[in-house]
Formats: structure tokens, sequence, C-alpha cells
């Protein structure tokens, strides 16, 4: 009897799984030049191509998976990579607990799977939010547009995460840009994108910018380009900032990792360093990145339920961050509808507000000595810190702590305990090559290495090399609010 009702139940687990499969839409190659929508699960083995009178809408949760290393098609800019190529409207809005996630088909992914979302539309809309784009060559490429990209998660390309040029304006908010293989973002050619509250870090180089591009990332003077900044540009391998363009920068607000000069002086290369290049304006602030919604953002593995934003605040309260702000000037240069959908935030927000009316009843004395307008600032001012704590409090209630967390979130950087060189007994199987190999590794609670990945490869010997290594580095056990946790990074080899 239990042996036919595990035939049962087994046959059944089939039958979805099949089902599943043939949901599975695949696309060969596609030119889109009316309206299209895609959901579920999108498989592409060669170019699609939004036309100029084409839009197309993806829903939230839909899996746009690109065959690794094919092009049916043999088009665009990569004839051995499949391409996104929007030339007219492209609206992909997802949600905090439903992204649109742009990736790779393999089994074990790499950088460089698939070429990337190419836009090219001129004065067409094109919209992301919450998009994952990842494994690409470059994620996005844009050129002579002017779309916006909003709490996106764009890492592990292996180029850029985003590469703007040719006079592109594109608006960056929100957004963690995070370990791709040479720079977070590439400017150049006049492009001037704005960028506000982005995490980029752990890239080669987090921006670079070219010739006469000039990129908005922080503007605290009044004005039609005012930008408030609040980007994290820190732990980049080699600079976090370097412009090799003609202009100067403003990088105003923003959090550089650190509170010394000198420090952040090394990860910005510019005019100081070399004459022929502009300079960049900075005056670094502390603590002014929220890293709960950052963490929520990245967080994937498993739902979030609204109900869990009004409740457990009682644990929220041992996990504050203390906030500083610390003004430092460097220089001064010389004279020469995005509708933000998160249902996370909205419960937040109720949550506070209901709180608010509920919990702060201020009954007035039968004398009041006080002048009436300053209990009326005085309750507002109360009111208004008690929201603030209340919308913390409800974010950090919903991070799921089994999670696996980026580096960057830890409350100390990732510390190696134990390093681990790859032995190279016989060169002549990697063909004497020369160059670096990426390996992504998850951390236990205990600081070992469970899972390795190789993201960037270099040949088939060295990577087994690296791999090995990898497996075999120690880390010191990580923690988020203090809460013992496991975590991922890169390890970086070079042959």
């Amino acid at each position: 009897m239990y042996k036919l009702i595990y035939i049962f139940i087994l046959n059944c687990f089939l039958i979805v799984a099949l089902f599943a499969q043939s949901k599975t839409k695949i696309i060969k190659h596609r030119v889109i030049t009316g309206e299209e929508r895609w959901s579920g699960t999108i498989l592409i083995k060669g170019d699609v191509v939004v036309a100029r009178t084409g839009r197309l809408y993806i829903e939230p949760g839909t899996q746009i998976k690109f065959a690794p290393d094919q092009d049916l098609s043999r088009s665009g800019y990569d004839k051995t990579r499949s391409e996104l190529i929007v030339k007219g409207s492209i609206f992909a809005r997802g949600d905090i607990y439903r992204k649109i996630v742009f990736t790779s088909a393999a089994p074990r992914p790499r950088m460089k799977d698939w070429y990337g979302i190419e836009i090219q539309n001129l004065k067409n809309p094109a919209m992301f939010e919450y998009v994952v784009v990842e494994y690409a060559y470059n994620g996005f490429e844009i050129k002579k547009s002017n779309p916006s990209i909003k709490n996106c998660q764009i890492q592990f390309n292996y180029n850029a995460g985003i590469r703007v040029a040719v006079r592109a304006k594109s608006r960056l908010t929100g957004n963690i840009i995070t370990d791709n293989g040479y720079a977070g973002m590439i400017c150049e050619t006049g492009a001037q994108p704005v960028l506000s509250d982005n995490m980029i870090n752990n890239n080669q180089i987090g921006v670079i910018i070219f010739g006469s591009a000039q990129p908005n990332l922080g503007n605290l003077q009044k004005g039609k380009d005012y930008n408030p900044g609040r980007n994290a540009l820190f732990d980049n391998l080699e600079y976090d900032l370097y412009n090799h363009g003609n202009k100067d920068i403003k990088a105003e607000g923003n959090s550089w990792g650190s509170k010394n000069r000198d420090q952040i002086l090394k990860q910005i290369f510019d005019g100081a360093d070399d004459g022929r290049y502009g300079l960049v304006d900075f005056n670094p602030i502390i603590g002014n990145i929220d890293l709960e919604r950052k963490i929520l953002l990245a967080q994937q593995s498993q739902k979030i339920e609204i109900d869990t934003l009004n409740s457990q605040s009682q644990t929220a309260d041992s996990a504050k961050i203390a906030k500083s702000t610390i003004p430092e000037t460097r220089r001064n240069l010389p004279i020469r509808n995005f509708t933000d959908s998160s249902k996370i935030i909205a419960a937040a927000d109720k949550s506070a507000d209901e709180t608010k009316n509920t919990s702060l009843t201020v009954s007035q004395p039968e004398t009041n000595t006080i002048e009436p307008d300053s209990v009326s600032a005085e309750k507002s001012l109360a009111e208004s810190e008690n929201e603030e704590e209340n919308k913390k409090n409800a974010l950090l209630s919903s991070i799921n702590f089994d999670q696996v967390f980026m580096d960057v979130f830890l409350d100390k950087k990732a510390e190696v305990v134990k390093k681990v060189a790859p032995i190279i007994d016989n060169p002549s199987r990697g063909m004497y090559d020369h160059g670096r190999v990426i390996v992504r590794v998850t951390i236990g609670k205990d600081g070992k290495v469970e899972d390795a990945k190789v993201l960037h490869g270099l040949n088939y010997y060295y990577d087994d090399l690296a791999l090995k290594a990898a497996k075999k580095f120690i880390y010191k056990p990580g923690t988020v609010k203090g809460v013992p946790v496991r975590f991922s990074t890169s390890i970086l080899f070079q042959f």
C-alpha cells in the first residue's frame, strides 16, 4: 500500500516537472514590432530585437535565460552570444520578492555567457525596476538613451555592469552594482548619467570615466543638477572612481567606506594624479547608506510576507545603526515615473502611520505653561523620529538571516584566516597561459567554504587549480547585525 502511494506521489512530481518544463518558452530569434508580454520562463538562443515600433512588457517573476555562448541568429554586436537589443519601448518592472531575472541558462554559469541588454531607443521609454542582470559581457549597454534603472542588481558581468555612452542620460537609483569583472560602470563619449543611492562595490574599478563623459554622482548645490548622492563607493579592487576624462566630476554626499581622507584619495584617480584629466569634487558622508533596504533588495531566498513587517520589532531594537555625518571637503574645483512598487516599503510606511496614530497621544495639563507652537514643534519632531524608527524596525524584522549574504553587508569586512595558493605542477597543461581566475565561494557560519564556482576562467587546467585552492580557504565567521550568517565572496587568482 505504502509502495503504491510512493509511486503515485513520484509520478505526480514527474508530471509537474514535465509540465513546468513544457511551459518554458524558447526563442531562437525574434523581432518585436508590436506589443508583446513575457512571463514565466523564457529561454533565448538568438538575438531578440525590440524594433522602434515595438513595446515589450515583462511581468514580475519572469526568468529570462540565455543559452551560453550561443546566437542562432548570428546577428547583433556579438555574433557568438545572444543579446536583447531595445530600439523601441521596454517595461521590466518586478517587485522586491518577484524580481525579473536576466541570467545564463548554464548549470554553472560564468561571466560572458551572453552579451547583455543593449538600449538604443532614443526617446522611447525604457524602465527597469527590481531586475537582476548577471553573467553577461556588459549587463546594460546604453547609447543615446535615457532609461530609468531602479532597485536592480547588476552582478557577475565580464566587462561592466553598465556601460553608458553617446550622450546617454540614464538615471540609476537604488541599485546594487557589484562583482563585475572590470568596472561597475563605464561612462564615455559624452554620457551624463545621474546616480543616487547605489552601492558600487567589489568590482575591479567602481566607476571609470573616459573622454567627455560627465556623470553626476552627487551635486549638493541647489538647482537643476541637484543630486543628493548617497552612493556607496568602496571595496573596489583597484579604484573606486577613475576619472580618465577631461571634465571635472561632482561626487558629493557619498560614502567611501572610510573617514580617512588619505585612504579615500588612494582609491580615486583624477587630475590630482595626472593634470591631463579632470578633478573629482567630493565630501564623504559616513553612515548615510540605507543598508536594511539594500539587504532586502538582495534577499532572494524566500518570499517576504507583509505580516512580518508589523511584528517582531523587539528584536530590531537591538540592531539599530548609529548614523553619523562627518563632512570633509577635499578641494574646491577651479574655475574652468518610477513609483516605488515595493510592498515592503508600503507596509513599513503603513505600520509607521498606524503606530504614530495610536501611541503618540499628548495629554494637555489643565494649566499649560508651554507655548502652543512649542508643543506642536516637539510633537511633530517626536512623530517624525518615531515614524523613521518604525520604518527601520519593519525593514529589519523582514531580513531572513538564513540566506547567504553578500560580503558587503557583513558587520566587518570578510577576513581570510587561511589562504591556499594553487600548485602549478605542470605549466604545459595550462599552455603557459597568463591571466586571472575569479572564484565565487559561499562561506558557512564556521568560516569554511561550503561551495565554490568559477565566475571568470582562464582555461580548464588553471580553472581547476583555482577551484581546488579556493575550497581550502578559511575565513573568520561573518555576522550581520551581530547574527552569525553564511556569506559569499570572490577570490582572485593571478596566473
